[in-house]
């Protein structure tokens, strides 16, 4: 990024949500989660982070509180009268899965997310999990974005694939986990998934994200893969994925091009933002680090990014 380059602000559009999770590490009960909360957490130290969400009144102070200082925008953030998202889940290590998922869409069920003049104008947007009919239209809402990046979950590709569709064709990036995509692709393999993926969507690019094994970027051209860094055990990798999509696109909001050299940078921060959410419970492990952190451990990597064909 050029010296009298800001980098270009960023726009979330996900979930702000109250979790009970429990890992081999251990439980959290009402936790403060939610793709929207994550990605702030994370991107706030690349770029200004805009957010469009909604929680109830029993929850909506610990968001706030966990915004402060952030220098998040929070216009399109609106108060509920129902209660906030709620999330249960249990994290497998041995498996690699989440289990026992179940969730109430609480504050969602009635929310219509509205977008100010200035945010419409976002450069980078990134739509966390939520329902598609939400993030259809976050998108309808937006004029000329350089780049649109999208994430899901297995509920919507299973229950609500019509609804999806319309959403993933306008995507310019899809983050996904490997059980995600192969499960949107039809598909037994994450090779296969990337390939028909890539075939039924105009992607610039797809990140699929699998826990310690790391994450590849598939590109038309050559791929890129970053093993994750080592954090043994993780405490939570709840908001991991989240924290991959803040990474690459707070890089790229700071460089403003996108090639070879930008593209191998920005999955790098992925994998370091990562590593830094799933040290505690919730959000506590993206909480207090600051950039001088985050640049502490990209130059403690002892890998580079690999290209393979």
């Amino acid at each position: 990024m050029s010296a009298l380059n800001l980098p270009w602000p960023l726009l979330v559009a996900g979930t702000v949500t109250r979790d009970d999770v429990r890992t081999p590490m251990g439980a959290n009960t009402d936790g403060l989660g939610g793709s929207a909360t994550y990605f702030t957490l994370a991107a706030r130290l690349f770029a200004p982070v805009s957010v469009v969400a909604t929680a109830g009144p029993d929850f909506m102070s610990a968001f706030q509180t966990a915004m402060q200082g952030t220098g998040a925008d929070l216009r399109s953030v609106v108060q509920s009268k129902l209660p906030t998202y709620r999330w249960f889940a249990e994290h497998d290590y041995q498996t690699g899965t989440t289990r026992n998922e179940r969730s109430d869409q609480g504050a969602y069920r009635g929310f219509t997310p509205v977008l100010t003049p200035d945010q419409r104008k976002a450069k980078i947007v990134f739509l966390g999990s939520m329902e598609p009919r939400h993030q259809l239209r976050v998108l309808e809402q937006l004029e000329d974005p350089w780049l649109v990046a999208g994430d899901t979950m297995k509920l919507y590709i299973r229950e609500q694939p019509e609804a999806l569709e319309p959403v993933l064709q306008r995507l310019d990036y899809m983050f996904l986990n490997a059980s995600e995509a192969m499960a949107l692709a039809g598909v037994d393999t994450i090779e296969e998934a990337s390939k028909r993926l890539r075939h039924r969507f105009t992607l610039r690019g797809l990140v699929i994200k699998e826990g310690p094994k790391g994450a590849t970027l598939y590109r038309h051209d050559d791929d890129i893969h970053l093993p994750a860094l080592p954090v043994d055990p993780p405490t939570d990798p709840t908001g991991a994925g989240d924290a991959v999509a803040a990474g690459f696109l707070g890089c790229l909001a700071e460089q403003q091009v996108e090639n070879d050299d930008t593209l191998r940078l920005a999955l790098a921060y992925a994998m370091v933002m990562a590593s830094f959410a799933i040290q505690h419970f919730s959000v506590k492990g993206l909480q207090p680090i600051t950039r001088t952190d985050v640049e502490a451990r990209m130059a403690s990597m002892a890998w580079l990014p690999s290209t393979t064909r």
